[in-house]
């Protein structure tokens, strides 16, 4: 049975997530040694590291979206409300956020910020079909 764009969007975006963490953790390694990171972290101290902050930074910005997100997705699904615009707004959300993480890493404010709106017009796109 064929995956609809709304569904693999869906998937995507929770992949999305894992490569987000796979990231942080590569990078918390990098800076703290894997011995810290395996025990209850009572004393790890925070990190100057910018490239952890922005990660971390840019997976909680993530996190705020992706509910919202999953959600809107689920809503289109069972509401039968799937059409052209909320397979472009769930495309666009999702490239947004994948265009995001290296934007906020690197540090291009501008980008970035047009990355996030993206995203949330996305959202938008989503949402508008449903009221309808």
């Amino acid at each position: 049975m064929p995956v609809n764009a709304e569904t693999l969007v869906f998937l995507l975006t929770i992949l999305l997530g894992f490569a987000q963490i796979l990231i942080l953790v590569v990078l918390a390694n990098s800076v703290y040694g894997l011995g810290p990171l395996v025990g209850p972290r009572d004393n790890l101290q925070p990190s100057d590291n910018k490239w952890l902050g922005r990660m971390r930074r840019a997976n909680e910005n993530f996190k705020e979206t992706l509910p919202w997100a999953l959600g809107l997705l689920i809503m289109v699904q069972i509401t039968g409300h799937s059409s052209a615009t909320t397979v472009a707004g769930a495309w666009l959300y999702f490239w947004a956020r994948v265009a995001y993480v290296p934007l906020y890493l690197f540090g291009i404010p501008w980008l970035r910020t047009l990355a996030w709106t993206a995203s949330i017009i996305g959202l938008g796109m989503l949402l508008v079909p449903i009221f309808g």
